[in-house]
């Protein structure tokens, strides 16, 4: 152990609960950078345990592993075990490896001027940022998920080699756009010969084999930048999860339609039909319902000059069903004035209609919805004989409605 910080100050030793920093002369950690995670693990010494949370790299080149110690005590100078969290570096091996892959196979379907432009790797999960002037089709995205999923099943071998930066780059390495390298590197090849899939120059840790990678699934694919595209994807224990996942809802779907997951979209597609039917015929009955409350309505009207009145609030009721009622009115009657009103969700739409008779003496539908609609705290307004409004103001309903009587009177003088 060669150096302890805890609050931010060097120390002598740390204590169970306290949350640290501690340098070692060598470590198995692999800390962040690359865009790769940084490795979770344990530092001990006789039961002192130190949790590993976060693993820097700090300019002189020693590595700072942040945690919390969950028991015992450690001194400067003790002489510790470093242990990883091998199934998480198995992880983020496995979502690595399958980055590579992926930039390769973006190459292969979009083309040469494809180049990382950022990157996240997570156990079972990564992050690709990449330089492409559009959207990547349905079918683009298939193809490239297809063929890193053939290069996974082909079981590539995974090496690594460090080589001056030349002799790499001559090789046909790919480097990150814009990185700065020494004189040396360290390049990961998948594949040998003709069957050389991906060769990258990279300091992360890797498979050794691309069938480990497991079934690599993309989960999004946008942009997020002008000419920079981003997909999410993921590999491994994850994917699987996510395949069982919807398995089980496949199944699930396909005994509540009674039917096998094989024909569940013929059977879908059928209920769907099925519903479109029901919901035809129940807007049939519900217009042949609106359509007699028109005529009782029309029944108990109001006579005025002449004409005949007809106000009624009908909650629930929506637009379309207010306008074929209003239609049936002016075309049942032509001396009809009518203003229908419908609330719901503390709003209020308005209808009015006006027949030949109404309009011949004068009474507009545009003017007279207006005034009700204001009175009730909205605005209207259409043609002379079918007009819409709204109102905000319920407790104005019922005086809105009774302000018609008195507009056509007026008018009428």
């Amino acid at each position: 152990m060669l150096a302890i910080v805890a609050e931010d100050e060097l120390r002598d030793a740390i204590v169970k609960g306290a949350e640290g920093v501690l340098v070692l002369d060598k470590t198995p950690f692999y800390a962040e950078m690359g865009g790769q995670v940084t490795d979770h693990g344990t530092i001990s010494l006789d039961g002192a345990v130190f949790a590993v949370h976060n693993v820097q790299k700090d300019k002189a080149g020693k590595f700072l592993h942040h945690g919390v110690l969950e028991s015992g005590e450690l001194k400067k100078g003790d002489v510790v075990t470093s242990a990883i969290d091998a199934e998480r570096r198995q992880a983020v091996r496995r979502a690595h490896s399958a980055t590579h892959l992926l930039d390769a196979a973006l190459k292969k379907v979009l083309g040469d001027h494809v180049h990382q432009a950022g990157s996240l790797v997570e156990p079972d999960r990564l992050r690709f940022d990449f330089t492409h002037f559009s959207a990547i089709t349905a079918e683009e995205l298939s193809q490239i998920e297809r063929l890193v999923n053939d290069e996974i099943l082909a079981g590539l071998p995974v090496g690594t080699q460090e080589l001056p930066v030349e002799e790499a780059k001559k090789l046909g390495a790919v480097a990150l756009f814009g990185e700065k390298y020494g004189k040396t590197v360290r390049v990961v090849s998948m594949g040998e010969g003709e069957e050389l899939a991906s060769m990258e120059f990279c300091g992360g840790t890797h498979l050794d084999n691309t069938a480990k990678v497991g079934p690599f699934r993309i989960r999004s694919e946008a942009g997020i930048a002008s000419g920079v595209r981003r997909i999410e994807a993921t590999v491994g224990k994850t994917s699987l999860e996510i395949m069982n996942r919807n398995q089980e809802m496949l199944f699930r779907a396909a005994e509540l339609l009674k039917t096998s997951p094989a024909d569940l979209a013929d059977r879908a597609e059928q209920v769907m039909l099925e519903m479109r039917e029901l919901r035809r015929e129940v807007e049939r009955y519900q217009a042949q319902a609106s359509l007699g409350d028109a005529q009782q309505f029309l029944m108990s009207a109001k006579a005025v000059g002449g004409l005949k009145i007809v106000t009624h609030s009908r909650p629930g009721t929506d637009a379309n069903a207010l306008r074929q009622m209003g239609d049936f009115l002016r075309d049942k009657e032509p001396g009809v004035v009518a203003v229908l009103a419908s609330a719901a969700e503390e709003k209020i739409t308005f209808l009015a209609v006006c027949g030949k008779e109404a309009l011949a003496k004068g009474i507009k539908a545009g003017v007279l919805v207006k005034l009700v609609s204001g009175i009730a705290g909205g605005s209207g307004g259409g043609k002379p004989d079918s007009a819409m409004g709204g109102g905000k103001d319920l407790l104005k309903l019922d005086d809105a409605l009774a302000a018609v009587d008195d507009f056509v009177a007026e008018r009428l003088k």
